[in-house]
């Protein structure tokens, strides 16, 4: 009776005719003339073969083979076919596509053998070639998970799924307080978790820093996503009991998903770092679902960080101080029968923005300047301009004051006072007429703090309190920094001029600025925007006023022609061009 393909991929004499295989190799038997194919069972899981036995093999086999290697795989094959009767040595490498829709990348190696009844069989191992993994947790690298989503994206054109980043909170303390080792360890135990508790649709691999990604490139959807992490919750959540709370961990995470996408890896691994960051700014052990909006948001936000670190290099290209003025609340009554409008002083506001574009205000540019350390030269050069300007102004106002805002970064990391003590001697302003802003809420060591302020009160200089009443500093600690003037914050002022509770609010001013008097100090309202707002606020006597009502902020050459008349010496005019530092 003839020996059929199966029996003789049962057979011992198969087994023997083959080398001893590996972890990753798996016996398979190709009849060319029935066209059918067994393979071990084992491969199956891990290549998409219809099963461990099927016909029409060749065209099943060339199918999953990938489309760049299907013609190295057909021609193999032929070449086999042309010398029937004698036995040879078979071997290639391509790409298969594995269970999950990624491609693996086999070695296949097999011997040809003709038999007597006319049949040729091709028996040999299918070889899963070893990716490259992580020595901690075995897992594979960012550059094979490119590799495998590619593969996906060139087959199907397109690509249907998720990213669900993963990190582990605590990492640092436990490398720090326990040894790396332990760190190591624990890494490795997410890992094995996220392997037992994904399905074979989604594959793990360990990404940039202390991070795993769950790639799923088969249709998986948001929802499935975060049960997928709730689980993983669950288990780490056991794992700590069972260790009696011995490690403390969790675990954040960020989800993107992606219909029929055709974007590359990088850009969603790109997203899927960002729902990372802003799952832990919202809180550890949490997850955030990207959000297409907010991600606008941080791209723009990169753009401008870059186009503020060029402006910088270019000799700070774009940056411009704008004026806004600061008016003597005790001279402008409206209710007597002259006015008397008096600018005692500006504030430098920093404005950025390409040639011949809207500047951007500084609440968009200066957060931006902190966190990319470009603060303390910009900083310095915001003390040279506005020193300078007001040295300028003071021909036609002796008195004339400039105030310049003073950010904490700036404070925190920059030799401040020998910036100030440069600008002031480069600049040759009169000290007393600078003050420097901080605004209340800001936080610093407050014995530093009044250590620095003791040396710029030394130099001359005025200390203002910015934006007072929305941060948590009292009069006591105000009063230890031998602050100047107390800038109320124009929240206050709109609640007394148009909410409901007016009265009150009205209250709680008049009672700052009764106060601040006793201190021996003064007080400026911010947010002035009508006449109507200094009928009703002049009652509380006030020293200054600062808001639209009096002018908005703007370039040097529209503030002196708007407001030099108002200078109190309105000394004879000179040259509106400032003096080149």
């Amino acid at each position: 009776m003839e020996e059929n393909t199966n029996d003789i991929f049962k057979s011992q004499n198969f087994s023997a005719s083959i080398k001893e295989s590996g972890l990753n190799d798996f016996i398979f038997l190709i009849d060319l003339k029935e066209d059918t194919c067994s393979i071990s069972d084992e491969c199956v899981k891990f290549i998409k073969f219809p099963s461990a036995n099927f016909s029409n093999a060749i065209q099943t086999l060339t199918s999953i083979v990938h489309v760049d290697d299907q013609k190295l795989f057909t021609d193999c094959i032929e070449d086999l076919k042309k010398d029937s009767k004698t036995p040879k040595d078979f071997a290639l490498e391509c790409r298969m596509q594995a269970t999950s829709g990624s491609y693996a990348l086999v070695f296949l190696r097999a011997k040809y053998t003709p038999l007597p009844n006319g049949q040729a069989i091709l028996t040999g191992t299918l070889c899963l070639k070893a990716r490259q993994k992580d020595d901690v947790t075995g897992l594979p690298l960012e550059a094979q998970m490119v590799s495998d989503y590619n593969d996906v994206r060139r087959a199907q054109g397109s690509v249907s799924g998720f990213i669900l980043a993963i990190r582990i909170e605590g990492l640092e303390h436990i490398n720090a307080s326990l040894g790396l080792e332990a760190g190591d360890k624990i890494f490795n135990v997410v890992a094995k978790t996220c392997i037992q508790t994904k399905d074979e649709q989604t594959l793990a691999y360990r990404i940039s820093g202390n991070k795993i990604a769950l790639l799923n490139v088969g249709g998986g959807t948001a929802t499935d996503a975060q049960t997928l992490y709730q689980s993983l919750k669950r288990r780490i959540s056991d794992i700590e009991f069972d260790l009696d709370y011995s490690v403390v961990f969790t675990i954040s995470a960020g989800i993107v998903a992606f219909i029929n996408d055709i974007s590359e890896l990088k850009d969603l691994i790109k997203k899927a770092d960002f729902s990372l960051s802003m799952g832990k700014k919202s809180g550890k052990n949490n997850l955030y679902f990207f959000n297409n909006s907010e991600y606008s948001k941080h791209v723009n936000r990169l753009d401008l960080r870059d186009k503020l670190r060029d402006s910088v290099k270019n000799n700070f290209s774009g940056f411009e101080i704008y004026y806004q003025p600061v008016i003597d609340a005790t001279d402008f009554n409206p209710k007597t029968g002259e006015r008397k409008l008096h600018v005692i002083g500006a504030e430098a506001l920093l404005r950025w923005g390409p040639p011949n574009s809207e500047k951007i205000s500084a609440d968009q540019v200066i957060p931006v300047l902190e966190e990319t350390g470009l603060m303390a030269p910009v900083g310095r050069w915001i003390l040279m301009k506005a020193f300078n300007q007001c040295h300028i102004w003071n021909q036609y106002d002796r008195n004339f004051h400039m105030s310049v805002n003073l950010s904490y970064v700036q404070i925190e990391r920059s030799d401040i006072l020998f910036d100030v003590e440069c600008a002031l001697e480069k600049t040759k302003v009169n000290p007393q007429n600078i003050t420097l802003e901080i605004t209340e809420s800001g936080y610093i060591d407050h014995d530093e703090l009044q250590r620095l302020f003791d040396e710029f009160h030394k130099l001359g200089i005025n200390i203002d309190i910015d934006d007072f009443g929305t941060g948590y500093s009292n009069l006591r600690y105000i009063q230890n920094l031998h602050a100047n003037t107390l800038k109320l914050d124009y929240s206050f002022v709109h609640k007394a001029v148009m909410g409901k509770d007016g009265d009150s609010e009205r209250r709680v001013i008049e009672h700052i600025i009764n106060m601040a008097h006793d201190l021996g100090m003064k007080v400026c309202l911010e947010g002035i925007e009508s006449e109507s707002d200094v009928e009703i606020l002049s009652k509380l006597k006030p020293d200054k006023y600062q808001g639209f009502f009096f002018g908005k902020p703007v370039s040097s050459y529209a503030f002196l022609d708007k407001n030099k008349q108002y200078f109190r010496d309105n000394a004879p005019e000179k040259s509106d061009e400032p003096e080149e530092l």
